[in-house]
């Protein structure tokens, strides 16, 4: 049987890619002197993707170039004109598939194909009138609560910081840790005696520490009313991983742990953690990690969209997908764009602790400015 088809457009969406843009976007932060366990990041290096179908109607993306600490430049080089070899000619609806090409291409460079599949459902959001989220599943929330991360510095200034924060409506702060006990309870305590029991705390050890060290810098925390310590081992360690966690002390996240879905798999598989930060531009992109999300949900496990370095689209991409989730766990970091400088977009900010979803078409976001193109490559069909 056929269904009429009189409410049909007569002319159908044009979602074929057929322009690929590569555009760099170095973002300074606002604070030079940001830093974490594995390094200072004064700056976010990065790309932007810009897909376009033959109208012209543009899609963005962006590619960040991890690690953000010490960003290899020539090896995501080599990777984005790898990618952008494959991307022409595919539907912007077509995730699976181009998702496929670019794992053929760039399997290691996950941040490339995040680049590119934001992009094209960026575009095909934009060309359908649609806001992104409806491409996501449909937004069952308008407003995200945040939290916001604080770098590593003496204790005085992260409480400075955390004040100032709290100020601003935020009742979720991830504090940075750099794996020295002592000093890093230190600085827990100065953040909380300043903002009190009515803010979310939670630690951020990104390797620091091994699992014995680990263990005990929890046992002090868990009177600080910490809620959560992530990644407190190096990556490879699981098995510490595991050992933090089965010390039942603190609630314990993975992050660099996670790696890939399969590396997620794994890890829920082994009772390696309590909670999983998962972040758009490690698993692939929007679609994996909403992926990702229905495997913690389908596991019983809890996740966290963890935090986005980048310019304000990308911020307010991860809010739509933050909008369809069932949950948002202890406040998804996605309002760091707050603090970075140079920013291309605009039209996405916080207020009171929580960032928007914005109104389609696409992400919302506006392209305020374009910097000069970099090894710009244009494909016509």
């Amino acid at each position: 049987m056929e269904w009429p088809l009189s409410n049909r457009s007569s002319a159908s969406p044009d979602l074929t890619i057929e322009q690929v843009e590569i555009t760099p976007c170095i973002q300074r932060q606002e604070d030079p002197t940001w830093k974490f366990a594995r390094g200072g990041i004064p700056q976010i290096h990065g790309w932007i993707v810009t897909l376009r179908n033959a109208s012209g109607e543009a899609g963005w993306g962006h590619i960040l170039s991890t690690p953000i600490a010490q960003p290899d430049i020539e090896g995501m080089r080599t990777a984005i004109e790898a990618a952008v070899g494959v991307a022409h000619g595919h539907s912007a609806l077509d995730q699976e598939g181009l998702l496929s090409a670019l794992m053929a291409v760039c399997a290691d460079r996950p941040s490339v194909q995040a680049g590119f599949t934001n992009a094209a459902l960026e575009l095909a959001a934009r060309v359908l009138n649609l806001p992104l989220h409806a491409l996501l599943g449909g937004a069952v929330r308008q407003s995200i609560p945040t939290t916001r991360l604080i770098p590593i510095k003496p204790p005085d200034e992260m409480a400075s910081q955390a004040r100032r924060l709290h100020a601003q409506g935020y009742r979720g702060l991830k504090l940075k840790l750099n794996g020295d006990g002592d000093a890093d309870i230190a600085r827990v305590r100065a953040v909380r005696a300043v903002v009190g029991d009515s803010v979310l705390l939670t630690v951020d050890a990104n390797q620091a520490y091994e699992a014995s060290n680990a263990i005990e810098v929890c046992r002090a925390l868990k009177h600080e009313n910490v809620t959560l310590m992530e990644q407190p081992v190096p990556a490879a360690d699981v098995d510490g991983l595991k050992r933090v966690t089965d010390s039942g002390l603190l609630r314990i996240e993975a992050d660099e742990s996670i790696g890939s879905l399969a590396g997620l798999v794994r890890l829920i598989k082994m009772d390696a953690a309590h909670s999983y930060n998962l972040k758009v531009p490690y698993l692939g992109g929007l679609r994996n990690t909403l992926k990702a999300v229905h495997i913690c949900e389908a596991a019983g496990v809890r996740c966290r969209l963890g935090a986005i370095f980048a310019p304000r689209l990308a911020s307010s991409q991860a809010a739509h997908l933050a909008a369809v989730l069932k949950s948002v766990d202890g406040g998804a970091e996605i309002a760091e764009s707050e603090h970075l400088l140079d920013d291309p977009f605009s039209g996405f900010d916080a207020r009171d602790g929580h960032v928007p979803v914005l109104a389609g078409p696409g992400s919302g976001v506006r392209l305020a400015s374009t910097p000069d193109k970099l090894n710009t490559r244009r494909q016509h069909a």
